[in-house]
């Protein structure tokens, strides 16, 4: 039986859910009133059993919602899972507060990690009992958000579609369809304006109520710790998007000068960005099997692991690509601990995004397989911080080989996908910038709308004459940060500490495959300066570290635009 069949038939349900709640709460009350070390080392292993159970159903439910979310299996499953989330992280919590607290804390370092047990102690300060009917409210409120963007349906082209489907319109060749995708994406999400302010002012009310009751003066101080970023401060990001203002910016700038020369423009419109040139995008050459065929044959030269990993997630349908109805939009990653499988979903319609995101997903499935023989989660999952390293560095990694799948195209596709780091860079710090200020200040759906257009302008961008711009209620569509806010800077960090790696790649294509396989390989063990350290990558919080990268980037795509000649 395929380990697909073996997810499917997992059940989910109250008493389930009842019995790991109870039995986590059992361990706990040993593992309290324990001083002997022997006996602390076998409760704690006991109790991260458990918790992988636990996340083995929690990630089976969640996909499964993903995959479908009109399905009413996972629809109630979700409603399970949400009910006791928040009861589970609770008794979670207070399995860190007792790591943090021990009397032998030396040996327990020892035994799980100095990274695990400074997260225990960080996220112990994250438990509190009265937050927990806040926070499945919370859960609740970004479902509905979800449901309501993946969920819309509407006639384009007489077809009868939803908003992600609208994307494969975006890079077509025909200038007006382009116009005509974008304008009726504006009109849809226009429509569920005022749904989703509703949404965003339940959600801001709703976490700043929880960070106050844990003792923090915002939600945005409570992502700090709640995201474990240990090694690093609130001014080392003020200094890193300074440096995204300094020099990503002005680049990003002259790139998009340059596409406007190509396309030969006067001016780029919002229908025009994603569209590089004047003879089409990159075109991917085969179909979807083509493309993981090809995949296989460049893992198989350069990393042996990674081939088998990819042959067997395929063979074990780990993979889903399909464009169906209700899928969710975007692509996501996890791990079941159970299976000691990683597996991961996405929309394949043919774009070279798609390609892009096929290597990106794959890098952090790559990531967690070559951890999955680390004790406790906190040693298998990096933080957020750090993780986004192994998924991008996938995408670089994979640059020699680009001929593979689009053929003479290739240079169009690292052209754009340069741009488009940086493009992702600017973006998410205009991003974490945004929500850092509604969060602090607790922004009204007007305010917010003011707040995005001036933050936007901070940035030097240009911006686009249109109703739905001039509005500024852009930030509306960006599902990943409404459901995680704070969950986009860590991008453009990892962006430069991937970017390392196609310097790296440039010189010794056998040397950074390697060299990447030993960063996999350390799991969550380290922290981001320690990676940074040890691999010798770019410290994205130095005064001018963004400028060397963007002389290379600046070099490199001149050099590829020469092909064109």
């Amino acid at each position: 039986m395929k380990i697909k069949e073996k997810l499917e038939r997992e059940i989910i349900n109250e008493e389930i859910l009842e019995n790991i709640k109870n039995d986590l709460e059992a361990i706990l009350k040993e593992l309290m009133n324990c001083l002997d070390f022997n006996e602390e080392k076998e409760l704690i292993i006991k109790f991260n059993n458990v918790r992988d159970n636990y996340l083995t159903l929690y990630w089976i439910s969640y996909i499964g919602y993903l995959k479908d979310t009109k399905n009413k299996k996972y629809l109630e499953t979700e409603k399970i899972i949400g009910k006791y989330e928040p009861i589970i992280n609770n008794l979670i919590y207070d399995y860190y507060k007792v790591l943090s607290s021990s009397k032998n804390k030396e040996k327990l370092e020892k035994f799980i990690g100095k990274r695990a047990l400074a997260i225990a102690s960080n996220q112990a300060r994250l438990k509190n009992d009265d937050v927990i009917s806040l926070q499945t409210k919370e859960k609740q409120l970004y479902s509905k958000y979800q449901r309501l963007i993946i969920g819309t349906k509407f006639n384009f082209l007489d077809k009868e579609i939803n908003l992600s489907s609208l994307s494969i319109y975006y890079n077509n060749d025909d200038r007006d369809l382009r116009k005509k995708a974008y304008d009726k994406r504006f009109e849809i999400l226009e429509s569920l304006e005022k749904e989703i302010d509703i949404i965003i002012d339940e959600l801001i009310d709703v976490r700043n109520t929880i960070a106050k009751t844990l003792g923090f003066d915002s939600y945005t101080d409570m992502s700090f710790v709640k995201m474990n970023r240990l090694d690093y401060s609130k001014d080392d990001l003020a200094i890193f998007k300074e440096e995204i203002k300094k020099y990503v910016v002005p680049l990003l700038k002259l790139l998009k000068e340059q596409q406007r020369k190509r396309l030969g423009l006067e001016k780029l419109e919002y229908y025009d960005n994603s569209y590089l040139f004047n003879d089409g995008n990159a075109k991917i050459m085969g179909d979807l099997n083509d493309i993981l065929r090809k995949f296989k044959v460049v893992l198989k030269e350069y990393s042996k692991t990674s081939y088998d990993l990819l042959c067997m997630m395929l063979d074990e349908c780990l993979i889903d690509l399909d464009n169906r109805e209700n899928k969710s939009n975007g692509g996501i990653t996890t791990y079941l601990p159970n299976y000691k499988v990683p597996l991961f979903i996405q929309k394949f319609v043919g774009l070279e995004s798609n390609i892009t995101s096929i290597f990106h997903e794959f890098g952090h499935s790559n990531q967690l397989y070559l951890s999955k023989d680390l004790l406790f989660h906190e040693n298998r999952w990096p933080t957020f911080d750090i993780c986004e390293i192994h998924s991008t560095s996938m995408e670089y990694l994979m640059y020699p080989f680009m001929d593979l799948f689009f053929g003479s195209d290739d240079y169009k596709y690292k052209i754009k996908h340069l741009t488009n780091s940086l493009s992702l860079m600017v973006n998410m710090a205009i991003a974490d910038d945004f929500w850092s200020c509604v969060y602090d200040n607790n922004l009204n759906s007007e305010e917010r709308k003011k707040k995005w257009l001036e933050i936007r302008e901070e940035y030097n961008l240009d911006s686009y004459d249109t109703e739905y711009f001039n509005r500024g209620t852009e930030y509306q569509a960006d599902t990943n940060r409404i459901i995680d806010p704070f969950y986009t800077i860590d991008y453009a960090i990892d962006n430069v500490l991937a970017l390392s790696f196609y310097k790296k790649e440039k010189e010794s294509i056998k040397d950074a495959f390697d060299l990447y396989i030993k960063l996999c390989k350390d799991g969550g063990t380290l922290s981001l300066k320690e990676i940074i350290k040890k691999y010798n990558l770019d410290n994205p919080f130095e005064k001018d570290a963004l400028k060397n990268m963007c002389n290379i980037i600046k070099e490199d795509i001149k050099i590829l635009s020469l092909r064109r000649k």
